[in-house]
């Protein structure tokens, strides 16, 4: 699957409507504000981005002066899973997510891959 803008902003919404990820509607709302810095072209569906931190925007993990990141696995409708690593800066702000086929970025990204049940998350959820 091509890694571009609108395939950034599919992963978003699809992480933001998981039940199990106790931040989506904030996920989306720092998805709306990042500005995208890099697309990685591996193969991966990754970004990185900026999302400025303001008072109207409550930061996605509790901020504590060091970058933070939540990995998520998930059961998939390929032959591997669907490592997933949401990614936030200092300020608990959203810096980019990580979307790998596979734990360890096996192959590209399949077309239309869906995301079944959680496997594990670190730290636990």
């Amino acid at each position: 699957m091509a890694n571009t803008e609108a395939t950034a902003a599919e992963w978003v919404r699809i992480l933001a409507a998981r039940e199990e990820l106790p931040f989506g509607a904030r996920l989306l709302e720092h998805f709306e504000r990042c500005r995208m810095t890099h697309l990685c072209q591996c193969g991966c569906n990754s970004f990185d981005c900026e999302t400025v931190a303001s008072d109207d925007l409550k930061p996605l993990f509790e901020p504590d002066g060091k970058p933070w990141s939540l990995e998520a696995v998930f059961e998939s409708g390929a032959d591997e899973p669907i490592d997933v690593r949401i990614l936030a800066d200092e300020q608990g702000m959203l810096s980019g997510i990580d979307v790998h086929f596979g734990l360890s970025n096996q192959a590209p990204m399949p077309e239309r891959v869906q995301l079944g049940r959680l496997i594990f998350t670190i730290p636990e959820l």
